[in-house]
């Protein structure tokens, strides 16, 4: 089987297609710092070949979308998946990665007489101890982000995404912890995961 060719641009495009399940080329410059015009002429090249479907200003993944990004990251990233020091890095995420999630279900919820209830964002100084908890996991993504950018510098957008995210968080926009519509810590982490399970060629275990 001749193995899916996607450049650096179109491979960079339609994998933050997937990873949104809908995408703007605006959204898509800021996950990848490529210009509005790239994006949309990536975008053009990938809807002719069946990867993208243009619904009036945005896209969404073709059904192709998919196999074509896991075809092409076999022989992409076979270096990475042959990396040891990627390896070890990745084994120590699955653990970042389940502490990540109960920070983020404390940012949600809080416990008032031994019961879980929504937090409602009342008591700063709990929310000020979960976010330098999410700030902490963030920094020990920092030697994997690393590791993987010394194969592909597109990786390096996400270091870049968390600080960006972060400093508004610090100045006041407390949203962008979680938020879905927004570049948010949630939203940049779930990318990232996804990303990273593709990028070694591995299923989503939890």
């Amino acid at each position: 089987m001749t193995a899916t060719v996607l450049d650096d641009t179109d491979y960079a495009v339609l994998n933050v297609v997937v990873l949104k399940k809908m995408a703007t080329a605006g959204s898509v410059a800021g996950a990848t710092g490529l210009s509005e015009g790239e994006i949309t002429q990536a975008f053009e090249r990938l809807a002719e070949q069946g990867h993208v479907v243009d619904v009036g200003g945005s896209v969404l993944p073709g059904d192709g979308a998919e196999p074509a990004l896991r075809e092409a990251a076999e022989s992409r990233y076979a270096a990475v998946r042959a990396d040891p020091d990627v390896a070890a890095l990745d084994e120590k995420f699955e653990t970042v990665n389940s502490q990540f999630l109960g920070a983020m279900s404390s940012w949600q919820q809080i416990e008032v007489g031994g019961r879980k209830v929504t937090n409602d964002h009342s008591d700063p100084d709990y929310d000020e101890k979960v976010i330098a908890r999410l700030d902490k996991l963030i920094q020990r993504l920092t030697s994997l982000i690393e590791a993987l950018g010394s194969h592909d510098p597109r990786f390096g957008r996400y270091s870049e995404r968390f600080t960006t995210a972060m400093q508004a968080i610090d100045s006041g926009q407390h949203d962008l912890v979680s938020s879905p519509t927004a570049d948010s810590v949630h939203n940049i982490w779930f990318e990232f995961h996804e990303d990273l399970l593709r990028t070694l060629g591995r299923e989503r275990t939890e």
